[in-house]
């Protein structure tokens, strides 16, 4: 089966460059310039960032898991999408379903009609991610499904890819299950409504809006405030949810040091914590609001990108030997994911386990070097705290 798979860039996070190939096909654009809608005004519109964190640290786990977030409503994706479509006056379903069957029929029925829905699906159940099973059931994730060869029982995803993924539609359902709280959620265009550019100033500004009021709430757990939240758990030696206490025996740190690597610079980010694309927001936003104050901003943001890509550095500090070769292994991994070339995936892969087991039989960092690194990542999160707070205080006030 040949699949047409649409020509462009690989995109950078998942639900907006799916989102962005879907209305490309659909000739669904831009009011104000008559091109396709770019990634990040499709960012900012539907609320551009957040800073989420959360250490999951529960008996059954092998190991402390992270997760950060770095869009606006980054664990609500499906909020994202519906705030996002009606800004941009388009008629989307967001259909659930009852059990894997019913499921998989609902998106066999929307291939064939031409759709190309966004699935929800257990990213650590795709194979083609590699990810370790104990991490199944952990991520929220989205992907295109793009066609369905019904004689192979095949299907084939954009997620991030120059070519189409291929998939046993077994698999892939399985994936869908492993993420019960969604109920195998689907989401499918059906039609967009002619927008005006003056509709789409209004939808720019309301998306500038949801960004600075989200980050500037003065809720410990929700934007610029869970930053100083992490920063001072890396230095609470006393409670038991302190980075020192969770990891005195450094059991599990070297996975959630790389989980803060790989999820500012690789993982659905633009290697900046997606600073770096709301910044292109803000820089496309100024022509359409006819602003060049947003200009100014964007470069705030764009030093942001920065020093989050320089956290990320230092989370596996390269002057360790093995770190240094882990983030190599790393990059070369994604590199060659989103050119799927699966004999450079599986070498590094098979790199990445050999180092790895030698890091859990030894950490290669004392105790004293250890607590050293949680101080030095402390000081630069609470300094990209500040430099968060400035940037949306700013947009604060344009947006208002």
């Amino acid at each position: 089966m040949k699949i047409e798979f649409p020509k462009g860039t690989t995109g950078i996070h998942p639900p907006t460059s799916t989102l962005a190939r879907i209305l490309n096909v659909n000739h669904v654009l831009n009011p104000f310039n008559e091109q396709p809608y770019s990634e990040a005004l499709l960012l900012g519109i539907g609320g551009g960032l957040d800073t989420g964190v959360i250490l999951f640290k529960f008996p059954h786990l092998v190991h402390p898991i992270l997760m950060l977030g770095f869009r606006y409503q980054w664990n609500d994706t499906k909020s994202f999408l519906q705030n996002l479509m009606a800004r941009l006056m388009i008629s989307a379903s967001f259909d659930e379903f009852e059990d894997a069957k019913k499921a998989e029929i609902a998106l066999q029925h929307a291939l064939k009609h031409n759709k190309h829905p966004i699935v929800w699906v257990d990213r650590a159940s795709l194979p083609h991610h590699s990810m370790p099973r104990s991490l199944q059931g952990f991520y929220n994730y989205q992907v295109g499904v793009h066609a369905r060869d019904g004689r192979l029982w095949r299907l084939f995803l954009d997620d991030l890819s120059t070519k189409p993924i291929e998939i046993r539609e077994k698999v892939f359902t399985s994936a869908r299950a492993s993420l019960c709280q969604n109920n195998f959620l689907m989401m499918t265009f059906n039609y967009a409504d002619t927008m005006t550019s003056q509709q789409l100033r209004y939808a720019v500004i309301q998306g500038i809006k949801d960004c600075s009021t989200h980050l500037t709430r003065p809720l410990k757990t929700v934007g610029i405030s869970n930053l100083q939240n992490w920063a001072n758990s890396l230095q609470d030696r006393q409670s038991p949810t302190g980075w020192p206490f969770v990891f005195k025996d450094r059991k599990g740190l070297y996975f959630t040091l790389r989980t803060v690597y790989e999820s500012i610079k690789l993982n659905g980010s633009d290697g900046f914590a997606l600073r770096k694309i709301y910044a292109d927001f803000l820089s496309e936003a100024s022509l359409i609001l006819r602003n060049p104050g947003l200009n100014a901003i964007a470069g705030q943001y764009l030093q942001l990108a920065n020093h989050w890509a320089s956290l990320a550095e230092n989370a596996l500090p390269s002057s360790v030997s093995k770190f240094d070769k882990i983030k190599s292994l790393l990059n070369a991994k994604y590199d060659a994911y989103r050119k799927m070339d699966q004999e450079k995936i599986r070498r590094s892969i098979k790199d990445l386990m050999t180092i790895e087991d030698q890091i859990e039989e030894s950490f290669p960092m004392n105790f004293s070097e250890t607590s050293q690194l949680f101080d030095r990542l402390s000081s630069r999160i609470n300094l990209i705290a500040e430099l968060e707070r400035s940037a949306a205080l700013r947009l604060r006030d344009i947006a208002h």
